[in-house]
């Protein structure tokens, strides 16, 4: 590529720099109202000079733009088709929140690996994920694209996912380039509100904020989009500290980096860019390779070489990697890589495929309350109420090239099943059902009260200061039950919400959006064909005033050791308890597990040894279930101040009725190290707690001690 290189005139290096929407390229495609695409100084040289195209509706739309390319590349150099395929292309998994609680890292690579062979016969040759964000405040709408609020987790996830995209090669067949984003600390908004600054300091960042992004690019991540906010006051689009002496030096990344939309313009807003010259100078030296829908590279570069501002070899640098990408992509031996017109393939949608999004869609949910009314009996009359009661929009966010209209409601699923609801009726409240609903409805023995957010108030630029259940969906939970029924209340949301006011529902089961198959795999649910196993990785909070409330908190000078009896100088509020209402982990089941005493293989180590912690689980109902045993450490006294818990390991362990099955962990002196603010691994001799339960809480708990 370096000979390729040489033979670039300056104004074509700049133009692999750039990326466009594809209705630059046609007109008669759909054009974008999202950010400031007009008035960009593009003439059609400028146009036809760009490197990759954002978004793409299809693989005839890809073909034609790319041929069309290509007859005008002096060089032969082909273009990079992108798209954000987060969580499916046209079989839809769940989302990335929902993927997180099946706590399965095979579940999260199979998700991946299927949009990755639908997406590539569309067109399209990188995706935008995973979204690799730590997050602590579900104000913030984008959750609903993360993993969760815990480190280990969310690094295992973001590696499955890179693993899932690029299969090992993403020029095979079948595969795309994986980008991970947003680089860095963009899921800690202040006040969770979308685009808004980010304040962390160093050490967060590396205790928790960098691992989902050191994972993906340590996995072979072939991209890096970086974050609308400011690290140390710094966008992080130009923010030299993260795009150089982090990614490139210290981690050793050789991808691509990429903004995110319009985000090299937009520091210009943040106050460190006087103009849209200055925003491309600061790009270049901080070592962004690309623009997205922006021209401050296309518009300036060149004047600022000319005029001695920039250095060529920094723009060298940047449309190497690029060059080298769509190489190892293998575009320039064949630039139409995977597109298959419709007809030419039987992979989208196809039967395994929608098979796999049903078996993930299992895994995801949640069951955060049953008072025994779960499993449903098939015989038992039911109706199914609620603003979602009829719904098919089971996608959710992100999901731009899937179809609802494709996807069945659980009512139509029940009634092919031979269960016929009494009444199914949208409505928010019990003014919305008339006299001769109630009669049906008293006709029920159970009612399913569909609840919960709509996609769009979930996603980018969707935060919600509050999270409460929109309007007064609370009131028709209320209507039910003074109506004398049980209730069942099916969550279909895309972040945690507080949910006081409905918990006195006999059941809650949180099914997020659960994707093509949710409807399926909620009523093998409801009617216990499958057994409920997800467990949540984002803590629930009791009220938004809680909020950031997350399980690895640091310990306090002044802890609040009882929290129904606390003293009076004690970290706590007045009103509430600190705890979160469903925590981290947290999951119910049909079975019912216990956790006997644990076993430690010793009390005291040293580094290089290995500990092995044993726990017997017994699931004491009659029916089988998946528990997710999880293992959690403490380290009391470190040269800085270390979570009250952290999660270390988990097992998710298939367990007959009646029977014991005996977990075991094994903990070296990789468990027991932290990072420092310069990146470094550290450890410190002393005690040490082990917690093993099903959730954050856990109960089960021994100590040991380690030594130099």
């Amino acid at each position: 590529m370096k000979e390729l290189l040489m033979k670039m005139t300056l104004k074509e290096k700049i133009g692999q720099m750039m990326q466009l929407s594809p209705f630059f390229f046609d007109p008669r495609l759909e054009q974008e109202d999202a950010g400031p695409m007009r008035d960009l100084h593009l003439d059609a040289e400028k146009v036809w000079s760009a490197g990759s195209i954002l978004g793409i509706g299809s693989a005839e739309e890809m073909k034609d733009i790319q041929k069309r390319y290509l007859e005008r590349s002096r060089l032969g150099i082909p273009l990079l088709f992108t798209a954000d395929v987060i969580h499916g292309f046209k079989t839809i998994f769940p989302v990335p929140l929902a993927l997180s609680c099946t706590w399965d890292a095979e579940a999260v690579r199979t998700a991946a690996r299927v949009a990755a062979r639908e997406s590539a016969t569309g067109g399209i040759q990188m995706t935008y994920a995973p979204m690799a964000d730590l997050v602590r405040d579900p104000r913030w709408g984008r959750v609903v694209e993360s993993f969760g609020e815990d480190p280990l987790l969310l690094g295992l996830f973001a590696k499955a996912s890179v693993e899932g995209f690029q299969d090992g090669d993403p020029a095979k067949d079948g595969s795309v380039a994986a980008c991970v984003k947003h680089f860095a600390g963009y899921g800690a908004p202040e006040g969770g509100r979308e685009y808004n600054t980010v304040d962390l300091s160093r050490q967060a960042l590396e205790s928790g904020y960098f691992e989902g992004y050191r994972q993906a690019v340590a996995t072979g991540v072939r991209g890096v989009m970086t974050a609308f906010n400011p690290i140390e006051a710094v966008p992080s689009t130009v923010n030299r500290y993260l795009l150089r002496e982090v990614l490139r030096d210290r981690w050793g990344f050789t991808g691509i980096t990429i903004t995110d939309y319009n985000s090299l313009h937009e520091t210009i807003a943040h106050g460190v860019a006087e103009d849209a010259a200055d925003a491309a100078r600061l790009g270049v030296e901080a070592g962004l390779d690309v623009e997205m829908a922006s021209t401050d590279y296309v518009n300036h570069l060149e004047r600022l070489v000319a005029e001695g501002k920039v250095d060529v070899a920094l723009i060298d640098e940047a449309v190497l990697r690029i060059l080298n990408l769509k190489r190892e992509l293998g575009l320039f031996d064949n630039p139409f890589k995977g597109a298959l017109i419709p007809g030419e393939t039987d992979v989208v949608r196809s039967k395994p495929h929608l098979k796999a999004a049903r078996k993930v869609a299992l895994e995801a949910a949640v069951l955060l309350k049953n008072d025994g009314v779960l499993p449903l009996d098939p015989t038992r009359k039911i109706a199914i109420l609620g603003p979602f009661a009829d719904s098919r929009k089971t996608n959710g966010p992100w999901s731009w090239h899937g179809n609802n209209a494709e996807n069945e409601s659980l009512a139509e699923v029940l009634e092919r099943r031979g269960i016929r609801p009494v009444l199914v009726k949208k409505g928010e409240f019990g003014a919305d059902y008339d006299a001769e609903d109630i009669v049906r409805i008293r006709e029920a023995d159970v009612v399913l009260l569909a609840l919960g957010e709509s996609a769009r108030l979930s996603g980018e630029a969707h935060a919600r200061a509050d999270i409460t259940l929109p309007g007064r969906q609370a009131e028709l939970a209320e209507f039910v039950r003074s109506l004398g029924k049980k209730s069942v209340v099916i969550l279909t949301n895309g972040r945690p919400l507080v949910l006081e006011n409905i918990l006195s529902v006999d059941a809650i089961l949180e099914t997020w959006f659960l994707g093509s198959m949710a409807s399926e795999a909620i009523a093998d649910l409801l009617y216990g064909i499958a057994n409920p196993s997800g467990k949540l990785t984002m803590s629930f909070p009791r009220s938004v005033g809680q909020i950031p409330v997350h399980y690895d908190r640091l310990p306090t000078g002044r802890p609040n050791e009882d929290e129904l009896h606390p003293g009076e100088y004690v970290t706590k509020y007045l009103d509430m308890l600190n705890s979160p209402r469903f925590p981290f982990g947290y999951g119910l089941s049909y079975a019912r597990f216990r956790y006997d005493a644990l076993i430690l293989s010793a009390a005291r180590i040293r580094a290089g040894e290995t500990l092995t912690v044993s726990v017997g689980v017994t699931n004491e109902a009659d029916v089988d279930g998946v528990e997710v045993v999880q293992l959690y450490l403490r380290d009391h006294a470190a040269r800085i101040s270390r979570p009250v818990r952290e999660l270390k390991g988990f097992r998710r362990v298939a367990i007959q009725a009646r029977t014991t099955e005996t977990v075991t962990f094994e903990l070296g002196l990789a468990d027991l190290s932290y990072r420092l603010a310069d990146g470094s691994l550290v450890w410190d001799p002393g005690r040490f707690s082990v917690h093993v339960g099903s959730d954050a809480d856990a109960a089960a708990q021994a100590s040991f001690v380690l030594e130099r």
